[in-house]
């Protein structure tokens, strides 16, 4: 259970995630809002769910990128394999994994009041095509080359 956030305890978890060589995307395509990951993740208020109240194709969750620290705990637990750890200056103009989206093809682009006001920069944004990240995208169990690999 992590620890509660208080505004001493956020202002290090932001500036150890600006150290971070990794960040995690969830791609919005296979993500169910199991919340699997929110229960694993030790930084509170990193990941966040949307959509309860709009029904079950509008759930989702969202990383905020300035507070989340590369640990990899999502992207190993998620059930449903839709979890990557990218390089960090893959996503770094991005505000929340929900910019950082491959496809526009979630409700949430269709309907961006599910999300809180302040994170809606994925709004009239053209959706991700880093190549590096695609090719993540396109293998199970991928590791980021030079970051994660074995020494």
């Amino acid at each position: 259970m992590p620890a509660p956030q208080n505004d001493a305890r956020r202002a290090a978890l932001v500036k150890g995630a600006s150290k971070a060589k990794i960040k995690a995307l969830i791609s919005l395509d296979a993500c169910t809002g199991c919340e699997v990951c929110i229960a694993v993740c030790p930084v509170p208020s990193c990941i966040e769910k949307f959509g309860d109240d709009a029904g079950p194709e509008a759930k989702g969750v969202w990383v905020n990128y300035d507070i989340c620290i590369g640990c990899n705990l999502c992207a190993k637990d998620c059930p449903w394999d839709t979890i990557r750890m990218v390089p960090t200056p893959t996503v770094a103009m991005d505000q929340t994994s929900l910019d950082s989206q491959l496809t526009h093809d979630h409700v949430v682009f269709r309907n961006p009041e599910l999300v809180p006001e302040e994170i809606r920069g994925f709004v009239n944004k053209a959706p991700k095509t880093d190549p590096v990240v695609l090719e993540l995208f396109g293998k199970q169990n991928p590791v980021v080359p030079g970051i994660m690999s074995p020494k």
